[in-house]
Formats: structure tokens, C-alpha cells, sequence
């Protein structure tokens, strides 16, 4: 199994997966709080978080449960907080999430602390949280519909471009990552088993079918201009795989357990991670050895 340097257990606490990116200076951190708000903090060196901000936004859904029948039968509501997504390009951070009435939302936190609005709801719906990416000039915006159909989006300088919509389906959310040049899509199937779509040279291919299985959501990076797969196993150990196209190799099993999804990106040369433990707290390492390509 491989081991973590730097690993930072906060005392922030979630319900949910937790985001992750960096612009290669800073590494950026946000999660869903258990009041459902929207919170961000970052680090230099991957050790030491600061610069907490809890925003007013809410990430969340409703779930409501009828148990019995007739007059014995009870009716209960939950509330579900979503994880949030994160990318940076250039000097922007983009933040995105799913708001409580379930409409996708992208707002760029670098505008929104020098006073500008920068923060877009969009027409489209989920019942799960988004994936981002970005790809050179590229916003990249990922969601399960409430169809389950798989969809993608992007918008070139501010400007979104029509959604499109995957024949395949998920009963969780997506992930969408970009890697030299091409972007990713993973999800976890209704089999359970996690699926890889590439593009090459701009044209998506023909999904893969990995032998291994999810009970959540998958997650994407890069390192070294190489795909990093990473997903919480039936088992909820934390796996992570570096592939490229056309490429398939034995995943890394880690150390950690999760309930939920990790998040991964590289940061200072390696590769970041973050979870949510069993616990609650959100956890930040990166991989003693990286996983090879």
C-alpha cells in the first residue's frame, strides 16, 4: 500500500467529499460544512491551511422517506449536503456547486474578493454535486442529471456553450479532469464498476469498463500531464490510478477510509489528496511514492 507525507487531519468537519485544486503556488481546499455552507482554505506548502472562508451559499438536497403503510406509515425528511468543485485558471478559482434548488452554480471566488459579482447560476439541474476541469482557455462543467444521463458543458472566456448529453448514466455524480491537451470523464456505472471516457485529438472514444467498483463517485486529476483516477472502494479504502489512453494499470491502494469520494490534483510536483475520514474531519496528504504511469 502507499504511504502519505504531509498528511494534515483539520478540524473542519463534512458530510460530503471535499474539493481540491491548485494554480501550482497555492493549493486550494473547500467542502460542504454540516450547515451545508460553502467553505474554501488554502495552503502553500500543503501543511499549514489558512485564509478560511465560509460562504453564503448552500450546497444541499432534500430527501424525504415514507416507511409503513396507511395509517402506521411515517414520513421523514433529510437534508443531503453536496460536494462542491473547484479548478483554477490562471489568476481565477472557480468554485462550483449544486444550490437547494438543485441548479448548477460557478462562481469565481478570485472576482468575488475583489468585489465583483462573478458567479453564474446556470438553467441546468442536478441531484448531485458537479465536477469542473479546466483545459486551456476552457471551463469544463460535469453533472448527473435528474434523468441520471450523464452531461458536459463548457464556456470559453465567460461564455457557456450548449450542454451535451452522454447516453451513459450514473446514480452519482461525475468526474472530468484535463490532461495534455485531452479531457476525462469518470463515473461510477449502475453496476457499480467505474467507467473512463478520453478524448483524442478533441473526439471522445469509447468508454472503459474498469474491473473495480464504487459505492460514490470517482475522482480526476493530473500529474506529470498524466490522468490520475482516484475512488473510496467497496471496502472504503482510497484507490488511485495514473493512467493515459489506452493505458491500464493495477491502482495504488492507500492507506485512508472514507465514506465518501476523495479529490486529488498535483501540487508542488506531487500528487495531493484530500477525504473526508470516518470521522467527519477532512484529511490533506500527499503520496510518499507516486503511483507510475
Amino acid at each position: 500500500m502507499a504511504g502519505f507525507d504531509d498528511h494534515v487531519r483539520l478540524t473542519e468537519t463534512t458530510a460530503t467529499a471535499p474539493a481540491l485544486a491548485t494554480d501550482g503556488a497555492v493549493l486550494h481546499l473547500a467542502w460542504t460544512g454540516t450547515d451545508t455552507r460553502l467553505n474554501t482554505l488554502s495552503s502553500r506548502d500543503g501543511e499549514e491551511f489558512g485564509g478560511k472562508r465560509t460562504w453564503p451559499a448552500r450546497s444541499s438536497r432534500q430527501e424525504t422517506e415514507t416507511t409503513g403503510t396507511g395509517s402506521t406509515s411515517t414520513t421523514t425528511t433529510r437534508i443531503v449536503p453536496l460536494s462542491p468543485a473547484l479548478a483554477v485558471s490562471g489568476e481565477d478559482l472557480h468554485l462550483s456547486w449544486t444550490g437547494t434548488d438543485r441548479r448548477l452554480n460557478v462562481w469565481n471566488l478570485a472576482r468575488a474578493q475583489e468585489g465583483e459579482q462573478g458567479h453564474e447560476i446556470l438553467d441546468e439541474t442536478s441531484p448531485h454535486g458537479p465536477a469542473l476541469a479546466v483545459r486551456g482557455v476552457e471551463t469544463v462543467l460535469a453533472w448527473t442529471g435528474t434523468d441520471r444521463h450523464l452531461n458536459l458543458v463548457t464556456a470559453a472566456r465567460g461564455r457557456w456553450g450548449s450542454s451535451w448529453r452522454l447516453d451513459e448514466t450514473s446514480d452519482y455524480a461525475p468526474a472530468v479532469g484535463a490532461a495534455g491537451g485531452e479531457l476525462a470523464l469518470a463515473w461510477t456505472g449502475t453496476d457499480r464498476h467505474i467507467n473512463l471516457l478520453w478524448t483524442r485529438d478533441g473526439a471522445w472514444g469509447t468508454p472503459v469498463r474498469l474491473d473495480e467498483k464504487s459505492f460514490d463517485a470517482p475522482a480526476l486529476g493530473t500529474v506529470d500531464e498524466a490522468l490520475v483516477l482516484a475512488w473510496t472502494g467497496t471496502n472504503r479504502r482510497l484507490n488511485v490510478l495514473t493512467t493515459r489512453p489506452g493505458e491500464a494499470r493495477p491502482p495504488a491502494k492507500l492507506e485512508a477510509t472514507s465514506p465518501y469520494s476523495p479529490a486529488v490534483c498535483e501540487h508542488d510536483d506531487r500528487l495531493a489528496i484530500a477525504w473526508t475520514g470516518t470521522d467527519g474531519r477532512v484529511n490533506v496528504a500527499r503520496l510518499v511514492h507516486q503511483p507510475s504511469a
